[in-house]
């Protein structure tokens, strides 16, 4: 059986981290989704590769992350 799942975010895509807390201290907490991973289980999971304004990268699950809003 093949997952119909499909990414949260797409590339491109202005987010905010809202899980865990403690990375809701240390700004920048906003970037941008520069990667789509997804897992090679039967049941794919999505993690999310993003890119803060001060140049660093971070891997997170879709619910540590949200939607920056406009």
């Amino acid at each position: 059986m093949s997952s119909s799942r499909k990414p949260r975010f797409e590339v491109g895509a202005r987010v905010r981290v809202v899980w865990p807390p403690e990375r809701q201290t240390t700004p920048p907490t906003s970037g941008t989704v520069t990667e789509v991973i997804s897992s090679s289980a039967v049941h794919t999971v999505y993690r999310y590769r993003v890119t803060f304004p001060d140049g660093r990268t971070e891997t997170f699950f879709g619910f540590e992350l949200e939607i920056e809003p406009s």
